[in-house]
């Protein structure tokens, strides 16, 4: 409990004090218009999600359903790249469209369009580095620090407003 509570308090300390410099202003709904590139990025965000869904199942149960059991130290690391990117992806889910919506139809919706591209980017890169550290956290941290600066907005915007 002590490493996560220490890793996520100092995580979301640099990501507020970041905020707090970086937004000015209490909350505000987004006009509709305003909020075109966070909606495009959210479609991108759900396609790589679906792409993610669909090579799991296609590649356990349609082009290798003969190894998914196997003991084979190579399938099973082929079948754990298979699960994690979209197990991680639906773990990261809720946390990030909450962050990412609220962030973008209350604080910044300009901002949170990019943020979004952004996480897109780090999130599809994610099955490349799996397995492999240090260079997972390249994927991850980024993708935390995202959502931990915009639940931060979040929160100072409605604290100023």
């Amino acid at each position: 409990l002590l490493p996560g509570l220490g890793l996520a308090t100092v995580s979301y300390g640099i990501m507020g004090v970041a905020a707090l410099f970086t937004n000015t202003g209490g909350l505000k709904y987004a006009d509709a218009a305003d909020l075109k590139l966070f909606v495009i990025g959210l479609a991108v965000y759900i396609y790589v999600l679906h792409v993610f869904c669909f090579r799991q199942g296609l590649g356990r149960n349609l082009l290798n359903p003969k190894l998914v059991n196997s003991d084979d130290p190579v399938c099973k690391e082929h079948f754990a790249n298979l699960d994690r990117p979209w197990l991680n992806s639906l773990e990261q889910a809720p946390l990030f469209l909450t962050a990412a919506i609220l962030y973008s139809g209350l604080v910044n919706a300009q901002l949170g369009g990019i943020l979004t591209f952004v996480y897109v980017a780090f999130t599809a890169m994610y099955p490349a580095v799996f397995g492999k550290i240090p260079l997972i956290v390249i994927s991850t941290f980024p993708r935390y620090f995202i959502i931990q600066y915009m639940v931060a907005s979040v929160v100072l915007a409605g604290l100023r407003t």
